[in-house]
């Protein structure tokens, strides 16, 4: 995926580290107005209005695709947090989930508030986790010491392969909403 997404009928997005396709099906003005988007854990379904031009139907895929990755994000990522901080013994004040162009994650030491974004639920499970994991070692530690590595591999014995995950797949997850 690049950042010239067109959001056609068998483009892939990604969703928890699986490639998923998108199937568009074309529907009378007259059965609805505007672009509806559902996902049935295997496939992206999306119903389309056959009167929109192709740049309308790429904006409001796209505005759908937000959405739907943004609800995803608020329940995993909360959840996934909420379940790292109690094994690590550490609670942010605040977690935001955000579009941050450069950053999976970040954390306000002082504050006590952790950032993610919203797009590693394009991840899989252990490479959320290690994003996670990280931004809550930075509770503690605010620094890339080898203390604050210590810390993470005490969670994540092989944290090193989420981190080569994310690095070989971050333009492939970053969609082009900005």
């Amino acid at each position: 995926m690049n950042q010239n997404k067109a959001f056609e009928h068998g483009q892939e997005f990604l969703f928890l580290g699986k490639r998923l396709q998108l199937e568009i099906a074309k529907y009378s003005p007259r059965d609805f107005e505007s672009t509806e988007l559902s996902f049935d854990g295997k496939r992206w379904k999306a119903a389309v209005p056959s009167a929109l031009s192709r740049e309308e139907r790429r904006n409001q895929l796209k505005e759908r695709f937000l959405i739907w990755y943004r609800m995803q994000a608020k329940e995993i990522l909360g959840s996934r947090v909420f379940h790292h901080a109690q094994l690590m013994g550490v609670w942010p004040k605040e977690i935001s989930i955000k579009t941050q162009k450069r950053l999976w994650g970040s954390c306000n030491f002082r504050k006590q508030k952790i950032h993610l974004n919203w797009q590693i639920v394009m991840s899989p499970l252990e490479v959320i986790d290690y994003v996670i994991v990280h931004e809550l070692c930075h509770l503690t530690v605010p620094n890339h010491s080898k203390l604050f590595w210590r810390k993470v591999q005490k969670i994540l014995p092989n944290y090193k392969s989420q981190r080569s995950w994310l690095r070989m797949n971050q333009k492939e997850m970053m969609l082009p909403f900005q």
